[in-house]
């Protein structure tokens, strides 16, 4: 399966992803894949929680923004999606 990532700065994307992620039905396989996707797209990875990987999960989409990440970033929010 594949997961997508985009960036966005005022409504507008900034950069993209994507990568192909296995086992994405266990909290593991989740995160693998978030920080997979985030190295592919040369940004840090967020902190991911149960929480975030239950909705990821739940509805195939999870949206981080900038204070769901330990270091600085110049965007306003990072949406991964799942297809």
């Amino acid at each position: 399966m594949k997961v997508y990532g985009k960036t966005m700065k005022k409504e507008k994307i900034k950069t993209t992803g994507q990568v192909e992620a296995e086992n994405l039905n266990t909290f593991s396989g989740i995160t693998k894949a978030f920080m997979d996707l985030a190295e592919k797209m040369g940004i840090p990875t967020p902190v991911i929680t149960r929480t975030s990987a239950q909705y990821f999960f739940d509805f195939n989409s999870v949206k981080f923004k900038k204070d769901d990440f330990v270091e600085k970033v110049d965007f306003d929010f990072w949406i991964v999606e799942k297809y």
